[in-house]
């Protein structure tokens, strides 16, 4: 589980709403105190929540967001530039973002975005060798440690997930 990772507090915004209170629920049967889920649109929210943030912005996860297929409703997609932007300007140096989805035309959008911030974001491969992509760059294994509901879905269902690690320069 993410908060025994550490010691420090974790805030996870999800959306839609039932997977909120769902979290929320199992945060109660657990007895855990230093995790807070909430529903929330983070392309909207993001900016506002992480100034009440009560320590240092160290990591933010963006996974299996809508894919919004249709051209016309790319503008709905979670990554868009002002998000970037506020994740970048809010995140302490050597902090990370890490992306994933199981959707590629959505992973290459997101890595697009980031990629496009290399001034001040480094992919995790060029910063520790050991950590293994494929030939497109893709993370190969999971870095948290920690598979998500939909990650083990799509995986059973023989589906690829494209996964990449960035880390803020110092």
């Amino acid at each position: 589980m993410l908060t025994s990772r550490h010691d420090g507090f974790d805030v996870v915004i999800l959306f839609p709403l039932q997977l909120a209170k769902r979290a929320e629920f199992w945060v109660k049967e657990l007895s855990l105190h230093n995790i807070h889920f909430m529903f929330a649109n983070a392309t909207i929210s993001f900016k506002e929540l992480v100034s009440a943030y009560p320590g240092p912005l160290m990591l933010v996860s963006l996974l299996c967001p809508d894919p919004h297929f249709k051209k016309r409703h790319h503008k709905r997609r979670v990554v868009q530039k002002p998000l970037v932007d506020s994740i970048v300007k809010n995140l302490m140096p050597g902090g990370q973002v890490f992306i994933q989805s199981d959707v590629l035309e959505v992973a290459v959008d997101m890595r697009d975005r980031f990629d496009a911030e290399s001034d001040l974001l480094q992919h995790i491969d060029t910063i520790d060798p050991s950590m293994q992509c494929d030939e497109e760059g893709w993370l190969v294994k999971n870095p948290m440690g920690i598979r998500t509901e939909r990650e083990i879905h799509a995986e059973f269902e023989g589906a690829k997930i494209y996964r990449r690690l960035y880390q803020k320069l110092i």
